[in-house]
């Protein structure tokens, strides 16, 4: 990291951001890029010091793979990027709402999107606020409720009895029946993300793995499930009292590549990580609690997949994909690619065009001036080095976009890089590009 720049330590769960602390440091970096037209080493984990297991507002309400570092969207929320409270932020590819809830946390309007059902549920309730005692209230109402109730089924997206024993199967349908019973739609879908959270440890499920991989010993964790939902649901609403007093999303869609309603038009900050090609299975990661919540469209896995960037099954139609038109960069990666493993070729060109559309239609809503922060790697294909960060960012470019500062900063655990075949390797490293949108109008729309 930079020696000019100072590091910020936010020491609770309520720490209050000071954005004077990081417009020095932004700077500083802002001066050493245009020097030398270089990326810069930067380490985000000491530029803005998270202690190791703060449990921050409510980003911990529920797991999930490849979360985005807080730490980065609070640093470039603060940076001076932004002129003003109230500015509008977007994050189209926004998983579980880390950017959404740091801008609300910053101030700010909160737009996002995602593939993934239950990513829009978890991003909707740890995004708006309740009345801590009526939460309390809705909870002793579905524990009362619980035994007494016929159960939920889980729907057949996997098979349920390889994954949870009957005991577990019986307890977790009651549980969501009864809370299936609440009319409060926000409450209820609060307790449907702790619900789910609650999930895969009364599964069989190995808890070291992201997508879900059956116990050597075949056995649920013997806590009782009532018990676990009870604590699961009471640290949340702990968790949920520490939003500020009014918070809510103004909108989140389901697919990048949608236009965003014209009442979210004028958007000031975009702050992404799109998803790699090939690098986490989302949909497999998060299929017991999809069945349990029956949010797989006709109970299968495979619909939901079809709509993420950077799927692996391809239709025969996606497998016809010609890159003859891209630059020279791209087709060399691809033939290269190709040469060894046309499949692999033909999925990351297919990432690269789904890509440019969902970027196309993101950055469209940016206001002149405004401002995208881009957190993406490179990935090795068939055992190569694929330069992806420098594939998107020319399409960034060619939206009418120029290039103010880009840095790169090292990937520690942090459950993003699924080793997913012996060819694949490991993303060691994230560029972190940010663009700022030129006057008048984008150059391929």
């Amino acid at each position: 990291m930079n020696s000019l720049v100072s590091a910020f330590t936010l020491d609770g769960p309520n720490a209050v951001v000071s954005p004077n602390q990081f417009k020095e440091a932004f700077s500083s970096l802002i001066k050493e890029y245009e020097a030398t037209q270089k990326s810069v080493k930067v380490d985000f984990r000491k530029l803005v010091s998270l202690h190791s297991g703060v449990d921050r507002s409510t980003h911990l309400i529920h797991s999930y793979p490849a979360k985005l570092l807080p730490n980065i969207p609070i640093f470039f929320l603060n940076s001076g990027l932004l002129k003003k409270t109230n500015s509008v932020v977007y994050d189209p590819f926004c998983g579980t709402g880390t950017v959404l809830l740091e801008a609300i946390l910053s101030g700010h309007q909160a737009f996002g999107a995602d593939a993934n059902p239950i990513a829009r549920k978890i991003t909707r309730a740890k995004t708006t606020s309740h009345c801590g005692i009526e939460l309390r209230d809705a909870l002793n109402d579905v524990l009362g409720r619980a035994p007494r109730i016929d159960p939920s089924q889980f729907s057949p997206v996997v098979d349920v009895n390889k994954w949870f024993s009957a005991q577990a199967k019986k307890e977790l349908g009651k549980l969501l029946a009864a809370i299936s019973t609440i009319p409060n739609p926000t409450i209820r879908e609060f307790l449907e993300v702790s619900f789910s959270q609650c999930v895969r440890k009364c599964s069989r499920a190995d808890p070291r793995m992201a997508v879900p991989v059956r116990r050597k010993d075949n056995r649920c964790d013997d806590e009782d499930v009532s018990v676990l939902f009870s604590k699961t649901t009471l640290t949340n609403i702990q968790r949920l009292e520490r939003l500020p007093g009014i918070s809510l999303p103004s909108h989140i869609g389901c697919d990048a590549r949608h236009s965003l309603p014209p009442s979210c038009s004028g958007v000031d900050m975009i702050i992404t990580s799109p998803p790699y090609a090939g690098a986490q299975k989302y949909i497999r990661a998060s299929s017991l609690s999809l069945g349990w919540l029956g949010l797989a469209p006709g109970n299968q896995l495979r619909k939901l997949e079809q709509l993420n960037i950077g799927r692996e099954h391809l239709t025969a139609r996606e497998r016809q994909i010609s890159w003859s038109n891209e630059s020279y960069d791209l087709r060399r990666d691809l033939d290269r690619v190709n040469n060894i493993n046309p499949t692999r070729a033909c999925i990351f060109a297919n990432y690269i065009s789904d890509m440019r559309h969902a970027l196309r239609s993101s950055l469209a809503t940016l206001r002149d001036g405004g401002v995208l922060v881009l957190v993406i790697g490179d990935n090795m294909v068939c055992g190569m080095p694929v330069q992806t960060s420098k594939h998107v960012k020319l399409i960034v470019e060619q939206e009418n976009f120029e290039v103010i500062l880009e840095v790169v900063d090292t990937i520690k655990s942090r459950g993003l890089m699924t080793k997913r075949n012996k060819t694949a390797g490991i993303i060691s490293h994230e560029h972190v590009i940010v663009f700022r949108k030129r006057d008048g109008k984008t150059g391929n729309n």
